[in-house]
């Protein structure tokens, strides 16, 4: 993908030097709709982003890059965005800012391991529904009402799986 020119703003430092992209070019590459690299400028999940003079389009480095894949990382987990915010702010902390790095990814972990297992509850219902209908479809109701009346922990279980939103 080839970038655009370089802006150059006044704002502009030795450091912001090499390719800029636009935010297309940043919306392909980080697998971000422009509108949610927009979005995260402005509630300030991203920094502002440097913006060409004469045209006033945003103008990404390589740098800007690099944080826009660590966010769409954490975004593809479900981590929130408060805690978005606050690993990215740890960033710069160092060793002292590690622990806090540690426990907001082993909190998301467990997000993650619940939402497997509510995951795991719903496929097994799905499961027990394509079984019940085999039965139905086979003529056999018997069969089909001996497995519903099997099955009452499967469907709690979907049924407390479904209602994970509600949980917080």
């Amino acid at each position: 993908m080839t970038s655009i020119t370089q802006p150059q703003a006044e704002t502009q430092t030795a450091q912001e030097s090499g390719p800029w992209y636009s935010i297309r070019q940043a919306s392909l590459m980080s697998g971000m709709p422009e509108t949610t690299l927009r979005y995260y400028e402005t509630i300030g999940i991203i920094p502002p982003i440097t913006r060409d003079p004469s045209s006033g389009h945003r103008c990404y480095s390589q740098e800007d890059l690099d944080l826009l894949e660590t966010i769409s990382c954490l975004s593809a987990t479900g981590m929130s965005l408060e805690h978005m915010r606050e690993y990215l702010g740890n960033r710069a902390g160092g060793a002292e800012a590690a622990g806090r790095q540690i426990d907001l990814l082993n909190e998301q972990g467990r997000r993650l391991d619940q939402r497997m297992a509510d995951l795991r509850a719903r496929k097994r219902y799905v499961r027990l529904k394509i079984e019940y209908w085999g039965h139905i479809r086979d003529h056999d109701q018997t069969g089909a009402t001996r497995l519903i009346n099997q099955s009452a922990q499967i469907i709690e279980a979907a049924k407390r799986s479904g209602n994970e939103r509600l949980a917080g």
